[in-house]
């Protein structure tokens, strides 16, 4: 009996984080489809994210390979501001060449995350990133930042996908190693 209930109640937590992601979604009339999900947990019941990629073409098995893309970021707990300033900007920079950090990009970088608001249980943010220049920042509909530097757009993905990611399961669940 215990372990019909383990099973059910495993299976009941991996259910009720899709139906926080939705299998599709459309941007600038393309749709883009759910390739990949995970959920960020705090010990191994706490929810804190259901975490959704997608993208037009499910077909590339490396999200940072995508163009175009969306993730999505759907909290089930109140998160501050100040928490994705911070973590955004310290591993923006990690995942950054020597040579590629320059006071523009650094600037860019410091707009971009200065959009960060707080966040409540069942809202969502989505990074969206257009045709390997252009991202986006929203808070559920909200446009909350936008950038054309095309260095800031490639590499923000690095945040969570790159050598030294903020959440190594997410990156293990998402990336084929």
């Amino acid at each position: 009996m215990k372990i019909l209930l383990t099973v059910f109640l495993f299976l009941s937590l991996a259910t009720q984080a899709k139906q926080h992601l939705p299998d599709s979604l459309t941007q600038d009339e393309v749709i883009f489809q759910r390739c990949n999900d995970f959920t960020l947990r705090y010990g191994l019941v706490i929810k804190v994210a259901a975490i959704g990629w997608y993208a037009p073409d499910c077909n590339s098995k490396n999200l940072l390979d995508t163009s175009n893309k969306i993730l999505r970021f759907h909290y089930f707990k109140n998160v501050d501001a100040d928490f994705f300033k911070k973590s955004a900007q310290e591993y923006f920079i990690l995942n950054l060449a020597e040579s590629e950090i320059k006071p523009t990009l650094s600037n860019a970088l410091t707009s971009f995350n200065d959009a960060y608001v707080d966040i409540q249980s069942g809202q969502y943010f989505q990074l969206i990133h257009i045709n390997d220049q252009r991202l986006s920042l929203y808070r559920n509909e909200e446009l909350l930042a936008t950038t054309d530097n095309a260095v800031l757009a490639r590499n923000y993905f690095n945040i969570w996908f790159g050598n030294k990611p903020v959440i190594q399961k997410l990156k293990k669940a998402f990336i084929n190693l």
